[in-house]
């Protein structure tokens, strides 16, 4: 029998966290299901213990790279096994909530149109504060919401607020494995983004859901801040190409706002280089982009840093 849902873990150097990953999935109330972990290049120890998980629990599929292509690379090499209609996303390292998840697949085998839905989830923090409603604070999204609770259909707003916003937890998603394949999957070109960047192009394959239910405890990790950034500012200035066009034709506010959501990150990363000039550049950029008391105060703020800057010195001809 085939399973109801394949759920996709990418996984490298993460031995520490991955049993507790696969556990809260193998306990979801759902039969028969297949749980595809794909280590990409790791050196703890991970392949040892999946062979051991594989001989005990038939469900469990293991992949190995042996170099580190990515996790987008990881996760299409997982899709491209898949055996179930619907699978699922979760990293190494967060952890789902099996009844949630299971009440959502149910959903999406009731409403087969669905494509793609995600949840509302928490984040644990790196100093240990556990951090709730993340969908609350997505400005456009949380007036789509408007206080509602359960599954909501995006209808015909999805692409104006999957482009606008990017309020998708991967770890939440559940997707139709044969709409991700039509959509080309990850892109493995993209460092960062590359999940934004499929959602979006997923809304032009069938309808787009959320949960508002928050099913996921999702990790944060600090890493290499500056490197983090740039990597992301790279990667959101080609998603934004990519389908600003479209953007502009269909939500042209929406295209703002994604416009906004760049110059924001260009701020972060001007600040992080020791970049003042273009730190206030980039920060009223977005506050004209999409203008708000915090997008103003930002640019204050980056204007006061500006203005108490020695001025330079200049030589005498």
């Amino acid at each position: 029998m085939s399973p109801r849902l394949s759920v996709i873990i990418p996984t490298r150097n993460a031995l520490a966290t991955l049993p507790r990953a696969m556990a809260s999935a193998l306990a979801l109330p759902l039969d028969p299901i297949e749980i595809v972990v794909i280590d990409d290049g790791s050196t703890d120890g991970t392949w040892e213990w999946l062979e051991a998980a594989t001989a005990r629990d038939p469900r469990i599929v293991k992949l190995r790279r042996t170099a580190n292509h990515g996790v987008s690379a990881a996760r299409n090499a997982g899709i491209a096994v898949a055996r179930a209609p619907l699978v699922g996303f979760l990293d190494a390292d967060d952890i789902w909530q099996p009844e949630a998840i299971a009440a959502r697949v149910r959903w999406h085998e009731a409403n087969r149109g669905t494509v793609l839905s995600f949840s509302d989830y928490k984040t644990l923090l790196p100093d240990g504060t556990l951090r709730a409603r993340l969908l609350s604070y997505w400005p456009r999204f949380e007036r789509f919401i408007a206080g509602r609770s359960g599954m909501l259909g995006l209808g015909r707003e999805a692409f104006a607020l999957l482009v606008g916003e990017n309020p998708v937890c991967t770890s939440s998603v559940i997707a139709r494995s044969g709409a991700i394949l039509a959509a080309g999957g990850f892109d493995t070109k993209l460092r960062q983004a590359e999940d934004w960047d499929l959602w979006i192009r997923l809304c032009q394959h069938g309808a787009v859901a959320t949960s508002t239910t928050s099913e996921i405890f999702h990790r944060d990790h600090p890493g290499s801040m500056t490197r983090k950034v740039a990597e992301r500012v790279a990667s959101l200035r080609e998603v934004v190409r990519r389908h600003s066009g479209r953007a502009w034709r269909r939500a042209p506010l929406a295209a703002l706002s994604a416009r906004c959501m760049l110059a924001q990150a260009e701020t972060e990363l001007a600040q992080h280089e020791h970049r003042p000039y273009a730190a206030l550049h980039h920060s009223v950029v977005a506050a004209l982009y999409k203008p708000s008391p915090k997008l103003m105060r930002d640019a204050a703020r980056a204007a006061l840093v500006v203005a108490r800057l020695k001025p330079p010195v200049v030589q005498p001809a």
